[in-house]
């Protein structure tokens, strides 16, 4: 039997990052660094059907949200056009990542580079919007109801980057709910460490400011209620909070061999150390009493990385804004790091892009 080969050493070569802030990483980071929100009422015609959120003093239903700039264009791939915006925005915050990696994928061994990219839900706009149309149920006759049920898939986001680009590496798409980023962005570091690739281009995308999906979370009680200002909706561990807001957006990193990023020069933003994976089984939306399983979670990274918790700087937290999940984070940071929490240093990025869902790990790792 042969023996395994050592795990390679990890870099982030390249981001790519389109949030409401705008479709640029720049951008992004500037809005992020000036604190602002981009959260705002959404309009009527950006949304399917009038259904959900806050009622207004007319009795008529109001959503607030964040979108992409609608600046990002309808995909192209193989001479076919895919209208639906989680597709093109995967593809365009990969093409970012890869030109700030400096990557030139003609001349790249394209066997050697995979992608990981999640979406958590699919081409729902595309869906909802044939359903609204009644488009479906032709017997396979229309084209335009195929290409709507071809856009829809999970793993249509990672199928669409890869053929993009050529690529003939692993060409995966892990659905986690909110943890779709972060399970994406773990797998790509997997293949590269394990040896399986030399390159990864590994995020998410999510574009669900849809009423289907807005209703849902408005039923849940998790939305944001009771502001008169969208830009002060979402107050994550605040004493008043009251729920999120939806935004949209995509992240990409480049996921590249320490060693081979380090050869060309490449630009290194940071090492990828060590991460790790955990369940928590007590509900489809609840969250445990005490938060074991985050506990252990945090303390199987911490050794895997061979940290101690004095030497975390920063932790970004998933900070949903609702009762239970800031609550759930606090008590768990509180006894995993135990003294050292109090000069730890935290914060939550959907105060001003909102929750992304399927894209939050990216976007927020990226960030």
């Amino acid at each position: 039997m042969a023996s395994l080969s050592p795990q390679q050493r990890v870099a982030v070569t390249g981001i790519g990052l389109i949030t409401p802030f705008g479709s640029t990483r720049a951008e992004s980071w500037d809005a992020l660094k000036r604190g602002e929100s981009a959260t705002r009422w959404l309009h009527a015609d950006e949304l399917d059907l009038p259904v959900g959120g806050n009622r207004s003093s007319a009795g008529s239903w109001q959503f607030a949200g964040a979108t992409v700039p609608r600046t990002v264009s309808p995909l192209i791939v193989a001479g076919e056009t895919f209208d639906e915006p989680v597709l093109a925005l995967a593809v365009k915050a990969a093409t970012e990542a890869l030109h700030d990696a400096d990557i030139e994928i003609d001349a790249e061994d394209r066997t050697r580079i995979g992608c990981v990219v999640g979406t958590s839900k699919g081409g729902i706009q595309s869906l909802s919007r044939a359903i609204a149309s009644h488009r479906l149920g032709t017997g396979g006759q229309d084209v335009q109801a195929v290409n709507v049920w071809r856009q829809f898939p999970p793993n249509m986001a990672s199928l669409m980057v890869a053929a993009h680009y050529g690529l003939e590496g692993p060409c995966l798409c892990p659905v986690a709910a909110c943890a779709t980023g972060l399970v994406c962005l773990n797998r790509g570091f997997e293949l590269v460490r394990d040896g399986h690739c030399d390159v990864v281009l590994a995020g998410s995308s999510d574009a669900s400011l849809c009423t289907s999906v807005l209703a849902s979370f408005h039923r849940l009680g998790v939305l944001a209620r009771g502001f008169d200002d969208p830009a002060t909706a979402c107050r994550p561990f605040d004493r008043h909070r009251s729920g999120f807001v939806v935004g949209e957006g995509a992240a990409m990193l480049v996921l590249e061999r320490l060693d081979r990023a380090v050869a060309r020069g490449a630009p290194i933003y940071a090492e990828w150390i060590a991460s790790g994976y955990a369940a928590d089984v007590s509900g489809v939306t609840q969250l445990e009493e005490k938060p074991l399983g985050l506990i252990r979670l945090i303390h199987d990274v911490l050794r895997r990385a061979g940290l101690t918790a004095a030497e975390i700087d920063y932790v970004n937290l998933h900070g949903t804004a609702t009762r239970q999940n800031d609550l759930c984070e606090t008590n768990a940071l509180k006894q995993a790091f135990g003294t050292a929490a109090k000069s730890l240093r935290c914060s939550s990025l959907k105060g001003g892009v909102g929750h992304l869902l399927g894209a939050a790990g990216s976007v927020e790792v990226a960030a």
